[in-house]
């Protein structure tokens, strides 16, 4: 007996059988009832799906035989898949040379009579066969051979749909651009590495310059600079180690089985160090660098999506030093997070529940004018509406951190219950002739993005039966800056246009320049209260207080500080032509009916008559 010859094509058909991955995998019905149906129509006891690998021939399905495989040098099917044209007939392999000594033959399962139908895919490479086997010589007709025919073409159809959907999620899978896992897959390696109890080290990489480069030099250089990293990070790192491109210029180094935190910081410096080279670009070289976070499952933390989150916390935590450093997660990290995660639960119960936020209640700060008269005198021009929000199962949130734990959707949520709580109490205090002034309202981020913001405010004020002259809109300097289209900056123009004024929050913080702040027009700008609290400490603040006020004023801009909490700050920016003040000093944050009280007793005993600063005038140039 002599084995079958190699196609001619080999190494090629080969490669196309492999690209299915069907080889070793479990039964599947679909080729299990090919075979039943080709041994039931064929009167056939045996029915096989044979693939024919480098040295073996492995059954896909079999009907009427125990063995998944045999050497593909005793295989009928290797010389079977010689014609993909033709089927191979063989009505007695005794009298057949190329069968009468085979093994198959002389022994189980005593192989007399033989059909098989080459499987050939699309690209014209026969990967195996569909073969009925009989222990006892005979013929087949053409009905037969047709019948065979029909079913191995069935057979190739659920080949070929196994490799499309095969493709299909790895294309899910894979980041287009670079061949990386992406972040779903990273997710999933994750989840079952987290699941089995599997230790891994997860390191999160940050691309320095990144922006710099696909801004300045162009997309398609900013691509070259990922291709480049993910190719560094590639061979820098084990084969069994996962790189994956997490979006944007993030990716994510997983290391298996690592839990030595000097392992893990001697492979971190290593692709800290990889990706500090530039890259060539053309004739340019293109700058790079990385900022790094690492954490350790499950020694900082078991969860396997709470992993990626440590370490962008402790990402985040190096980038606050400066770009290309490299910080390790703490138990600290992963508590903070998990806490930020039971508030974001406890959120959504609290909407899912009674959909307005039960747990949200508006607290308003008085901002009072300075002026040269007794601080009893003083006049109340506005109202701030502050966010807050409680839970029982997380109690109450701190303001400061609020916004940045729940996110920017419902940043949104909160801030749209907050605005009607407010306009309500200020309604009704404006009866009560408790509150003559205005009522400042307080845009998230997440709203400022909104195209629709200025419309939904106008809306909120007419439904609280007021006017928009008793608004004031306060939006971030850094929101303003960064995030504001010119279509919702000409709606929020219109709103001013319709009576509200609109005042810079945290004016002092935002990183652009000056000029952005003509964008908009402005009625007032808020000092933050870093400025303020470092008055009489520090001289540098002393003179940025007063180069802002005099700027603002001469732009025509009133100017309000906050964080108010000593007489001496109040002296010094009375001193400097400040307008108005808002802080501890003269009242915290009160929820409605301690603000009732409040704003009745200061009625009671000081009769103030509260009036608001009409805008500054401005020369006209000549």
């Amino acid at each position: 007996m002599s084995p079958a010859p190699l196609p001619s094509t080999e190494a090629d058909r080969l490669a196309a059988l492999h690209s299915y991955e069907v080889l070793d995998t479990a039964s599947e019905e679909a080729f299990d009832g090919l075979v039943a149906l080709a041994a039931r129509l064929t009167d056939s006891p045996i029915a096989l799906v044979s693939l024919i690998d480098a040295d073996r021939q492995w059954f896909k399905a079999r009907h009427g035989l125990d063995a998944m495989e045999t050497p593909r040098d005793d295989a009928f099917c290797a010389h079977a898949i010689l014609d993909p044209d033709h089927p191979l007939i063989v009505e007695d392999a005794t009298a057949d040379p190329r069968f009468q000594a085979n093994p198959l033959v002389t022994g189980a399962p005593d192989i007399r009579a033989y059909l098989g139908m080459p499987l050939v895919n699309p690209e014209g490479h026969a990967l195996g066969s569909l073969c009925v086997i009989d222990r006892v010589s005979r013929s087949y007709d053409p009905a037969t051979v047709e019948t065979m025919q029909t079913l191995a073409r069935a057979v190739s159809v659920n080949l070929e749909l196994r490799r499309t959907l095969l493709r299909t999620r790895k294309a899910a899978l894979t980041d287009s651009l670079t061949g990386l896992p992406n972040r779903r897959a990273v997710m999933d390696v994750l989840t079952t590495v987290a699941a089995t109890a599997n230790p891994v080290a997860v390191i999160a990489v940050d691309l320095d310059h990144f922006k710099e480069v696909n801004d300045g030099e162009g997309h398609a250089a900013g691509d070259a600079l990922l291709q480049a990293a993910a190719d560094r990070l590639r061979k820098t790192v084990r084969p069994a180690d996962l790189v994956g491109r997490m979006g944007g210029d993030e990716f994510v180094v997983l290391l298996a089985g690592v839990t030595d935190r000097e392992v893990v910081a001697r492979v971190a410096q290593r692709v800290s160090a990889a990706l500090h080279h530039p890259v060539e670009h053309g004739d340019r070289l293109l700058r790079l660098g990385a900022t790094l976070g690492v954490a350790i499952v499950p020694d900082d933390v078991a969860d396997a999506e709470m992993a990626l989150r440590v370490a962008d916390e402790a990402l985040v935590r190096a980038k606050q030093t400066g770009r290309g450093g490299i910080a390790c997660a703490t138990q600290e990290d992963a508590t903070q997070l998990r806490r930020a995660a039971a508030i974001v639960r406890a959120f959504d119960t609290d909407v899912a529940a009674s959909n307005s936020l039960q747990g949200a209640m508006v607290h308003l700060q008085p901002i009072i004018a300075l002026g040269r008269v007794p601080e009893a005198a003083r006049k109340i021009i506005a109202l701030e509406a502050l966010a807050r929000w409680s839970h029982p199962a997380v109690g109450a949130i701190p303001p400061g951190d609020l916004f940045a734990m729940v996110g920017p959707v419902r940043a949104a949520q909160l801030g749209r219950v907050v605005r009607e709580q407010a306009l309500a109490t200020f309604a009704a205090l404006r009866k009560r002739g408790l509150a003559d002034a205005r009522v400042a309202l307080n845009l998230s981020a997440s709203e400022v993005c909104r195209a629709d913001i200025a419309l939904s405010i106008a809306e909120q004020v007419e439904r609280a039966g007021l006017s928009l002259h008793c608004v004031e809109v306060e939006i971030t300097e850094e929101v303003l800056l960064d995030r504001v289209s010119n279509r919702t900056l000409d709606q929020l123009a219109a709103l001013r246009g319709r009576g509200a004024r609109l005042v810079l929050d945290d004016f002092g913080t935002g990183n652009s320049g000056l000029a952005q702040l003509l964008r908009l027009p402005l009625d007032g700008v808020k000092l933050d209260k870093q400025f303020i609290q470092r008055l009489g400490v520090d001289t540098r603040a002393h003179e940025i207080v007063r180069a802002t006020v005099s700027l603002a004023h001469g732009l025509g801009l009133q100017v309000v500080a906050e964080g108010i909490e000593t007489e001496q700050q109040a002296a010094m920016l009375q001193a400097l032509n400040c307008d108005a003040v808002q802080g501890f000093l003269y009242a915290r944050p009160m929820p409605p009916n301690v603000l009732k009280g409040w704003l009745h007793e200061r009625t009671l005993h000081n009769n103030p008559r509260v009036t608001v600063l009409q805008p500054r005038t401005t020369k006209k140039a000549n």
